[in-house]
């Protein structure tokens, strides 16, 4: 049933603000990765994880991609991507409904070609306004495993950010973790990093409980962190950046020189 392109990533979030104030966050999480081929197989054959229905787990296609078919939605873009060879299947990476609740400010999709190496990445980055953005990145610097990718700041995300500046991403994916870096920087000037570092463990349904029992404030954390760590930055003297006037889904390819 559980085959290795499926899995459940366990392990830490750290954020770092280092302009114009200093702050630090660290919280535990999980999130799911997903076969995209494979997503309608599992909700059949697991007890706990449901795709497009409610369950203790569940992913639905209107929190994802244009809110239609999620492999649909991937398809379109693999037809639209200009990708050195051909991308045979995608994987995602998310935060799951639990309890039909769930933020996710990003999901990560990884386009594989026929020799299963990373050919596309695809960032969804969503804000608490509703607004959705999806950078779709093809590859082309792997060094020693790890992806390293470039794209300009096009979303109102943090009331401290605005709209501006250049996000810096790296990727690296094994058997046994999926790490995912995220910096931004102004001009030259950096001014927050964010980090996902995780283990990979087998997705079945023994495996889906224990990881709730262990991170059971997870249904809240989220979105309450969010909100929580703006209030502190708030506190600290960081003014609001007014947010501009954008469509509130949108999707950029990005050409890699």
């Amino acid at each position: 049933m559980v085959s290795k392109n499926n899995g459940i990533l366990i392990g830490d979030i750290f954020h770092k603000r280092l302009t114009p104030v200093r702050h630090m966050l660290k919280y535990k999480v999980f999130a799911l990765m997903i076969d995209c081929d494979k997503i309608s197989q599992l909700s059949n054959e697991m007890r706990y994880f449901s795709y497009n229905k409610f369950n203790l787990f569940s992913i639905r296609d209107k929190d994802h991609g244009n809110k239609t078919n999620i492999t649909n939605f991937l398809n379109d873009i693999k037809t639209q991507s200009k990708t050195a060879n051909e991308v045979k299947r995608f994987t995602m990476v998310c935060y799951p409904r639990i309890l039909g609740c769930a933020f996710n400010p990003l999901t990560l999709y990884l386009g594989y070609n026929s020799k299963n190496t990373i050919e596309l990445v695809v960032y969804e980055v969503n804000n608490t306004f509703n607004g959705r953005i999806v950078y779709v990145i093809p590859t082309n610097n792997e060094n020693e495993g790890i992806i390293y990718q470039n794209c300009k700041k096009k979303l109102y995300i943090s009331p401290f950010n605005g709209n501006t500046g250049e996000y810096s991403f790296h990727v690296k994916k094994t058997d046994q973790e999926l790490n995912i870096g995220i910096a931004l920087k102004e001009k030259t000037t950096p001014i927050l990093k964010a980090y996902f570092k995780n283990n990979i463990i087998e997705l079945n349904d023994y495996n889906l409980l224990i990881t709730l029992k262990n991170n059971i404030s997870m249904i809240f954390k989220v979105i309450l962190a969010i909100h929580y760590e703006a209030l502190k930055l708030w506190i600290k003297g960081l003014k609001i950046k007014k947010r501009a006037n954008v469509p509130n889904y949108q999707i950029e390819y990005i050409k890699i020189k």
